[in-house]
């Protein structure tokens, strides 16, 4: 009967030795049923380096709970080939309370991890298209966002040529001045532009989080008006895998929306802390304003590009739609509650490096 199912059942100790009841494990790893019985190779043997810890930390996790396991993982073969394992085990114990063995089942799951990972890049491949479909819809949109920029250099300039001879040196410069601050202006569409456009590869970093929210606090405080207060409730045991740069892009846009949304006095608070969603960790992030809201109407709408509430000049309505793009990146989600007076982004994303 064993011999026929379509997997191996084993009997494994916490050494990792591991004892077959049959000989599929040969065609599956290329090592026969002695050589593992005769302890010459351990099941530890196969995992690959970079997935052995996240296996270690699964039978851990099972040990502390006194659960059943189910983990996935990779091995190499001894004719060098990668196979993907999803091995279930439970754990049994003596009478002492000691680890008797395991006993459980190895599954090939390979061939499921290749349509996964196609279906991953074909949805990759759908998501970046729709994105410039998108961006070709909205030519009309930017059109109109560089067009307000443009005239007014073009305007500034031309008042300045046409007074070139005259003395008034401070209104030429007023002028000049005005030219270059609508060229930042343009610059900053044009960048958020290509920000959304553009498939950016993550570059993960192990950061304290509580360090990395003080440091975004001491860049954006300069910004702050002085009626507007900021705060902050970080615990100190938050580590997470991020791409700094650009999880910094996120909370400052986030920042500077709840500050352009307060008017007079008021706060901004940013709160993080960590939770379970099913059996994957999470870190949750909330910045807080108390300005005046979202009506109920734009609510969902903000993260759709070029949509903004704000006056001509004031923003590009991109600056959500990048912050949306980001956090899905890192296999995360943004939720947004909002009512007068009190608005509330949390950005939730999973904690371990996987």
């Amino acid at each position: 009967m064993l011999q026929n199912l379509p997997t191996i059942v084993y009997r494994g100790f916490k050494d990792w030795s591991v004892e077959f009841t049959d000989d599929k494990v040969e065609s599956l790893t290329g090592y026969n049923r002695e050589e593992f019985n005769l302890k010459k190779i351990k099941w530890s043997d196969l995992i690959l380096k970079e997935d052995f810890e996240s296996a270690k930390e699964s039978f851990i996790e099972a040990l502390k709970d006194h659960v059943s396991y189910d983990r996935e993982y990779r091995i190499k073969t001894r004719l060098g080939d990668v196979l993907w394992i999803q091995d279930r085990g439970q754990i049994t114990y003596d009478k002492k309370g000691e680890i008797k063995n395991i006993i459980g089942a190895f599954f090939d799951i390979s061939e499921r991890k290749k349509v996964a990972e196609e279906l991953k890049k074909r949805s990759d491949q759908l998501i970046q298209a729709s994105k410039m479909a998108s961006l070709g819809i909205l030519t009309a949109g930017v059109a109109h966002e560089l067009n307000n920029p443009l005239n007014n250099i073009s305007t500034s300039i031309q008042i300045v040529l046409e007074e070139l001879e005259e003395d008034n040196i401070d209104f030429k410069r007023n002028r000049l001045l005005e030219a270059e601050k609508q060229v930042e202006r343009a610059k900053g569409i044009v960048k958020a532009l290509l920000e959304f456009s553009r498939e950016k590869t993550l570059s993960l970093k192990r950061v304290e989080f509580k360090h990395f929210v003080e440091n975004i606090i001491r860049l954006i405080k300069g910004e702050l008006p002085s009626e507007i207060s900021i705060n902050m409730n970080v615990p100190e045991d938050i580590e997470a895998n991020i791409d700094p740069e650009r999880i910094q892009q996120v909370l400052i846009n986030f920042i500077l929306n709840g500050m352009q949304a307060i008017t007079g006095k008021g706060s901004i608070t940013i709160n993080a802390w960590k939770g379970m969603e099913g059996k994957v960790k999470m870190l949750y992030c909330q910045v807080q304003d108390t300005g005046h809201g979202i009506s109920k109407q734009d609510i969902n709408k903000i993260f759709d590009p070029f949509f903004t509430t704000k006056d001509v000049g004031k923003g590009s309505g991109l600056g959500l739609s990048v912050s949306h793009s980001i956090i899905e990146q890192h296999g995360g989600r943004i939720d947004v509650e909002s009512i007068p007076g009190k608005t509330k982004f949390t950005v939730i994303f999973p904690l371990d490096e996987n």
